[in-house]
This record gives structure tokens, C-alpha cells and sequence, in this order.
């Protein structure tokens, strides 16, 4: 008994490491695996970013967390239909009118060509062709995945139902999970290990509900700003730029391309305007809002979060550069604690 007492935490580090090992291995060789690995994590990502909201229920209206947890869920079903009945249709008919702005960016183009009489350059006509051999791709590539994921999506309607269920009993059993997870490691670890994985989620919580409420905030702005100008697809776009907004520095220019195009297409003075109010709607970002609700959550050089966006661009495209920021923001922290409480 003493001899298993000596050896547990060794014995529980090779352990992990093998169910890890295999765990990995089952998700890159076994679709079934794979898909129910998936959800598990995306209903882990959902619960842990609705926590704090969670949280604020339970204190602010003196409930159980159960019942808590239950409001978020038909916060969370109520927000899905909503989009379902209203935002959804919208969205579908925009997505036909796509390959409308596609022709007219190539008629913009063939015009500007033939004002700027390009044919009369053989280096910059190639650089044109070049572009709209490229624009074709991508809008060729834009419409099979808009295609696919419809179809994923409708494929795996059953397994996404079981998603808010997951997510329920992560928010109320979250903290037991949790607890039985700390019991396999050795006693005299448990604690160092719960004030290290206490200033994650402190960091990392508060870093995700700033970028969500900051995104949520500059898609409204954007959407407001569209209809305003008369700009088509404003949800579309207003989304987009909520979406690419969860990425620090980059985001915002990225985001603000496509408003800014598709106003070209109206007019040049419209797209004036847009690119305007969208430098407006940055600056209010970046030196009103953000300080305010995010403040320094990450507690990084600019020149660090940029590195990891870089990286993260490099091995995983877009979602690299979404979790590349929180994966810097966990490995720091683990820095800092661990020069802090074993050195």
C-alpha cells in the first residue's frame, strides 16, 4: 500500500499520458470518435464562456444553480430559434444574391481595366488575370462550403440536439467533475494545482466574455451603419465583423473589408462613407469600449499577440488565430504561477 502511495503520481502521470496518446489517436483514425469528441468540446467551450453568465443569475436572483443553468439553456434554444425564424431566411436569400456582387466586382474590374487600359501593360495584365482567375476560386470554394456545411449541419441535427443537454449538466455538475478529476492526483498537489487552474479561469473567463461582448457590440454598430447607407447584405457583413472582431489587432481590418467593398460596388462615395464609419466604429473599439470591458485581460506585450496570431494563422488557418490568444494567455499564466509557487 505505502509502495502504491510513493508510485501514485508517477503512475497516474503514464496513465494520462497513455489515455491521452489513445484518445488522440482514436479522434485522427475513427469518424465516430471523432464526432462525439466534437461535441463534447464544443459543449465544453459553450459552458465554460456562459458560465460567468450563469454565475450573476445564480447571486444576482438567489437560485440554485440548476435552475440557473436551465435559464441559460433556454436563453441559449430561444436565441437558435430566434435566429431560425428571423435571421436564417434573411441570411439564405442574401446567400443568393452573393454571386450578383461577384458579377458586379468583375464588371467594376473589366471597367476600371479598360479606363486604365491595363492590355497595354503585359506585367499588370497579368497581375489582373491573375486576380480574377483567383476571385473565381474563391468564390467557387466560398459557395461548396456554404453548400457543405449546410448539409453537415443538416447531417448531424440529432447530435447537435444532444449539445444543450451536454451543456446543462456541464454547468451544473461542472465543479464535481472537476473535484473527481483533482482526486487522481496526489493530495499534496491538489492544491498548487487548483490556484494554478483558478488564475486561468480567472484570465482566460474574463478574456473570452470581453471578446464576446466587444464582438456582440461592434456587429451591432455594423449592422446600424449598413442600413443607414442602404449596403447590402448587412447581416451578412454585420456577422462577419463580429466574427473576425475575436481577433485582436488583425480582426477589425479584416472585418471591415467586405462593408467596404460591397459599398464600392453602390457607389464610391458610399464606400467613403463606410470606410469612415468603420474606422469610427474601430476607434470607438479600441480606445473607448475595450479598455473598458476588456481592460488587460491578457496582460501581453502587442508584440507577443501578434507572434501568436501569426502562429496561429501558420498550423490552423482562421480558428488558429481564435485560440492562438487564449493559448498564450493559459501558457503564461502557468509561467508565471509556476515561478511564483515552486521557485
Amino acid at each position: 500500500m505505502n509502495l502504491f502511495k510513493k508510485y501514485k503520481s508517477k503512475l497516474v502521470i503514464v496513465l494520462s499520458i497513455i489515455f491521452l496518446s489513445v484518445l488522440i489517436l482514436a479522434y485522427l483514425l475513427n469518424d465516430s470518435i471523432k464526432g462525439i469528441i466534437n461535441i463534447l468540446v464544443i459543449s465544453f467551450m459553450l459552458s465554460y464562456s456562459v458560465s460567468p453568465i450563469r454565475d450573476s443569475i445564480e447571486s444576482r436572483f438567489k437560485i440554485k444553480k440548476s435552475i440557473a443553468s436551465l435559464l441559460i439553456i433556454f436563453i441559449i434554444l430561444g436565441a437558435c430559434v430566434t435566429c431560425t425564424i428571423v435571421i436564417i431566411p434573411a441570411l439564405i436569400k442574401e446567400v443568393s444574391n452573393i454571386g450578383i456582387i461577384f458579377d458586379n466586382i468583375g464588371s467594376f474590374l473589366e471597367k476600371l481595366s479598360v479606363k486604365l487600359k491595363i492590355s497595354s501593360f503585359p506585367a499588370i495584365n497579368v497581375i489582373y488575370n491573375e486576380v480574377l482567375e483567383r476571385g473565381n476560386t474563391i468564390f467557387l470554394n466560398l459557395s461548396k462550403s456554404l453548400v457543405n456545411n449546410f448539409l453537415l449541419i443538416a447531417e448531424n441535427l440529432i447530435s447537435c440536439a444532444v449539445i444543450p443537454i451536454i451543456v446543462y449538466y456541464f454547468l451544473c455538475d461542472g465543479e464535481k467533475i472537476y473535484n473527481n478529476i483533482l482526486l487522481l492526483l496526489p493530495t499534496e498537489k491538489r492544491a498548487l494545482t487548483k490556484k494554478i487552474l483558478k488564475d486561468i479561469d480567472n484570465v482566460l473567463g474574463r478574456y473570452i466574455v470581453s471578446q464576446l461582448v466587444l464582438s456582440a457590440i461592434i456587429g451591432g454598430l455594423t449592422f446600424i451603419l449598413l442600413i443607414v447607407f442602404k449596403v447590402k447584405f448587412p447581416i451578412w457583413i454585420s456577422i462577419l465583423n463580429a466574427i473576425f472582431n475575436i481577433i485582436p489587432y488583425f480582426g477589425p481590418i479584416f472585418g471591415g473589408i467586405p462593408a467596404i467593398i460591397v459599398a464600392l460596388l453602390d457607389s464610391p462615395i458610399k464606400a467613403i462613407w463606410i470606410t469612415i464609419g468603420i474606422f469610427l466604429i474601430q476607434q470607438i473599439e479600441g480606445n473607448i469600449l475595450s479598455p473598458k470591458i476588456t481592460g488587460d485581460s491578457t496582460d501581453m506585450h502587442p508584440i507577443v499577440i501578434i507572434i501568436l496570431l501569426l502562429i496561429g494563422d501558420k498550423f490552423g488557418g482562421f480558428l488558429g488565430m481564435i485560440i492562438a490568444v487564449p493559448i498564450g494567455v493559459i501558457i503564461k499564466v502557468l509561467y508565471d504561477d509556476i515561478n511564483y509557487y515552486l521557485f
